[in-house]
């Protein structure tokens, strides 16, 4: 698609022209269907132009000028209306040609995927005589007017839009200008009606064509004008343009704001059954059979790079990879947990991680504190080298609490950019944080706990004198779970004002929590062949024995506590979608010291702390199967959008519709 964008001298003569009071009948004949819906008013239209009307005298200058204001401010609206409408729909509520869409639909490329298999080009003129512009969605009428109209300065296209009713667009009605003989759009019926109630100048031609009432990917604002001098108005779908026009035509051209949003033109028809698909790209797959689009290699690939297919045709589409892909994806029937590993061998001793699983945070000994805002792909080093314990983080991943054996606390309240020191040195074992990140709670091996209710400034101590190990927090900061080593477990409701023991003395080393406190995991490293994880519904009462004896060495927990995972060190990891009645082990043997969890579990996050050169951070999350066995497939109906993360992994950004981890390759 290309999108006119008029320099300044084309702009000049907008200022020069003076305009006509007369539309020539041959100029009208030729315009007839400016902007376009594809009818066929030639006869009567000229006849427009000629100034003959059967309508009621028009207002005067002046009040034609307040209503056209008035008409504008309830496009707006209209505008603001559609948006509530599509925030409001659920994102799972079925798409109907005319009305408007779940917003999801609209962000996620859907809506301008389907009305792109009905898209529609609308060209412009510069009427260099009257200094209007004029809208042709007719290639017959553009190639005429180009070929015998030398005054009539072709500007291009102007923009796309539908050329019938699509998921999630409206009509935009076309109105003919007597008095002007100039065309208007709106997609407004408020507008439309106001303008039929007050301009008899106004004829109604019916619709032109479909375009949408809310923003989205793959469509784009088409801007309005309105010419007081004239009474007629200019649209515009360059931004560059637009400001364009604000900046040097103000005095002449009133901005209106937007009219409505046109298509981009960006996504490609696939009507065969096979497509390489490209870096950045838009397909659609228009196919009765399935269209195989398979992925850009890695090696063209930049991290960040995305893909969107949409199925059109009855046959749906299927997203096949190349060798070593793989399409992270929480679908059913995906791979579980494929472990990828990222930065550097190092002493890493803990992590943790936002709600959303992208903003990670790592700290190791004699080591800086690492993180990354990426769920891993890429990590920064920030403060200084210190034999960092544990770390915490808040639900964005903006506030960040690191604790140092034999040192002190550190916050952050910028993801890591920049570090304050809290508290005295102590022999910091493990820190916890509430989802807002203003509670907080640390214990020291061989010490107490100590809390802080404003993100760290200052604390109290709590509880007696004990080896603890590990403490965790529901997101409001107020229900507390500690462990012993060689002691019990030991539980607050109160914000660790006051603290209650349970279960009997084991060599418990690791501790987790669901959001609301009251699903709880534990690990007990044990002796000799090691011991077991030990899970609790209500809120530590009561313990039940999990799994077996193992070397169990850090936990994590969903927010909803049913999907959990254990790290056993020197084995391997160990995940559970059950609350901990089966678990399924994962990855390989290694020195698994610590691990978090996204808030829905489904991204997972450990570190290796390895051998004499230390070991690595490891990231996972259900994927298609690796290589060429791996794809997706989607029905007709169904979009999806890809991203690349590096390392050829792609991430399911979004989808609608019915879309599935294919059973097997073609």
């Amino acid at each position: 698609m290309r999108t006119s964008s008029p320099p300044r001298t084309r702009l000049s003569r907008l200022r020069q022209v003076t305009l006509s009071a007369t539309v020539s009948a041959a100029l009208a004949l030729l315009l007839s269907a400016c902007g376009g819906g594809g009818s066929d008013n030639s006869g009567t239209d000229l006849g427009k132009a000629a100034g003959s009307s059967t309508a009621a005298a028009a207002l005067s200058s002046s009040e034609s000028t307040q209503v056209q204001a008035e008409g504008a401010a309830l496009n707006t609206e209209e505008l603001n209306d559609a948006l509530a409408e599509a925030k409001s729909l659920s994102a799972d509520t079925a798409l109907v040609a005319g009305q408007v869409a779940p917003l999801a639909a609209y962000q996620s490329g859907q809506v301008a995927q389907k009305a792109a298999a009905v898209q529609l080009p609308v060209y412009r003129f510069f009427n260099n005589q009257t200094g209007t512009h004029f809208y042709s969605s007719s290639s017959t009428e553009r190639d005429l007017v180009r070929a015998t109209l030398a005054y009539m300065s072709y500007e291009g296209q102007a923009f796309l839009a539908a050329s019938e009713a699509s998921a999630g667009l409206k009509p935009v009605y076309r109105f003919f200008n007597t008095q002007t003989g100039v065309h208007f759009y709106t997609i407004s019926a408020n507008e439309r009606d106001l303008i039929l109630a007050n301009l008899p100048q106004f004829t109604l031609e019916g619709i032109a064509y479909y375009a949408s009432a809310v923003t989205g990917t793959g469509l784009k604002p088409l801007y309005r004008f309105f010419l007081s001098n004239a009474g007629t108005h200019f649209y515009t779908a360059s931004a560059v343009e637009r400001q364009d026009v604000q900046d040097t035509l103000s005095a002449t051209h009133t901005y209106e704001g937007v009219g409505y949003y046109v298509l981009t033109g960006d996504c490609a028809l696939v009507n065969s059954t096979t497509e390489q698909a490209t870096p950045n790209a838009c397909y659609l797959a228009n196919n009765a059979a399935e269209v195989a689009i398979t992925l850009p290699l890695s090696a063209d690939l930049a991290v960040g790079d995305t893909l969107r297919v949409s199925g059109l045709g009855a046959g749906g589409w299927r997203i096949s990879q190349n060798t070593n892909q793989r399409i992270q994806t929480t679908l059913p029937d995906t791979q579980p947990f494929v472990w990828a590993p990222h930065e550097s061998n190092r002493k890493w001793r803990s992590v943790a991680s936002s709600a959303d699983g992208n903003k990670l945070v790592a700290v190791g000994e004699a080591s800086q504190i690492y993180t990354s805002p990426d769920a891993g792909l890429t990590w920064t080093p920030r403060d200084s080298v210190r034999n960092w314990t544990s770390v915490a983080s808040s639900a964005d991943g903006n506030k960040l609490v690191a604790t140092v054996d034999n040192g002190l606390i550190y916050t952050s309240s910028d993801a890591g950019l920049n570090w304050t020191a809290r508290e005295s040195a102590r022999a910091w074992l493990s820190v916890a944080s509430s989802a807002d990140g203003n509670q907080l709670v640390a214990v020291v091996l061989g010490g107490q706990i100590h809390t802080s209710s404003d993100a760290g400034l200052n604390w109290t101590v709590r509880e007696s004198t004990r080896n603890w190990t590990s403490v965790a927090s529901s997101d409001d900061g107020n229900k507390l779970v500690a462990v012993v080593l060689d002691g019990q477990i030991y539980t607050s409701s109160n914000a660790g004002a006051s603290w209650t023991p349970h279960d009997s003395a084991r060599r418990w080393i690791s501790v987790a929590s669901s959001a609301d406190g009251n699903k709880l995991l534990a690990a007990d490293y044990g002796s000799g062949t090691g011991g077991q994880v030990y899970t609790s519904s209500d809120a530590g009462l009561t313990w039940t024995a999990r799994e077996n004896n193992r070397t169990w060495y850090a936990v994590a927990s969903s927010a909803d506590g049913n999907k959990l995972v254990a790290l056993a060190n020197g084995g391997r990891i160990y995940t559970s979608s059950d609350t901990g009645l089966n678990w399924v082990p994962r990855d390989f043997d290694r020195g698994w010291l610590s691990v978090a969890s996204s808030a829905d579990g489904n991204k997972l996050v450990a570190t290796d702390y390895g051998a004499v050169s230390g070991g690595q951070i490891y990231t996972a999350k259900s994927s298609t199967a690796p290589g060429v066995t791996g794809a997706l497939q989607g029905a007709a109906g169904s979009a999806v959008e890809l991203k690349y993360l590096g390392n050829n992994v792609f991430e399911m950004v979004s989808s609608s519709g019915t879309v599935r981890v294919a059973a097997r390759p073609l």
